[in-house]
């Protein structure tokens, strides 16, 4: 067998047991799925995963990486007309399109990420952990570019940096989604809105807070001749 036929069945390999695990971590998260699991459902003995990832860890990256690779994509096509509401649209259909993945790039974000440029060269390159770490960093680039850019015309007033307001952004954002997403079933006859338009309303006060307009004024209300303060 040719050296190339033997890094073809591999990878396929390798890919048929990133399937079976991305059932088992959208279904029990990363704490409760076991190797024991993922080799079961893969058909492979616990010994046997071990040949193509070196821990649990390994395989929850790979398909971490599927997720932001999507995301970065859906990101990357909504950021060329420049508009901040175009990329909260795109992340807000990828959340609803793949709430799963969402869960899990936020596990990923909580407990392995990088934020700190320092420390990335202890990251082995070529690793799922690097390869995540580069599409987590395409994406904060992409997003403080559109914000720097914003700024630079004047149609963005902030006193912060744009990787700072990135930060803020982000955090927001995933906010509002994991509340939506929480609550999603039965969300208009509770909360009297759809959750579709409650996102388009809190980026629309994302937008207009950040042109640096005021809101209009809610009108003063009369005072009533029996007002004790009149």
């Amino acid at each position: 067998m040719s050296e190339d036929r033997k890094a073809w069945e591999k990878e396929q390999r390798g890919n048929r047991i990133i399937d079976m695990a991305q059932a088992i971590f959208f279904k029990n998260g990363y704490e409760f799925t076991t190797i024991i699991e993922i080799a079961k459902a893969s058909g492979y003995n616990k010994r046997s995963i071990y040949l193509y990832f070196k821990d649990k860890e390994e395989i929850f990256l790979a398909v971490v990486l599927r997720g932001l690779t999507q995301l970065h994509k859906a990101l990357a096509e909504a950021s060329r007309d420049e508009s901040l509401q175009g990329l909260g649209r795109a992340f807000f259909e990828f959340s609803l399109e793949h709430p799963d993945y969402l869960r899990l790039i936020m596990v990923y974000e909580a407990n392995t990420c990088v934020y700190n440029p320092g420390t990335l060269k202890d990251m082995e390159p070529g690793s799922y952990k690097s390869l995540c770490q580069q599409k987590t960093d395409a994406i904060a680039d992409l997003i403080t570019r559109l914000l720097a850019q914003g700024i630079e015309k004047k149609t963005i007033k902030t006193c912060l940096e744009p990787a700072q307001l990135m930060l803020l952004l982000w955090g927001q954002v995933f906010g509002v989604m994991q509340i939506i997403l929480m609550r999603q079933q039965h969300f208009k006859e509770t909360y009297k809105i759809g959750y579709e338009d409650l996102f388009s309303a809190f980026m629309d006060m994302t937008a207009l807070a950040l042109s640096g307009a005021n809101p209009p004024k809610a009108p003063p209300h009369e005072i009533q001749k029996d007002d004790p303060l009149k």
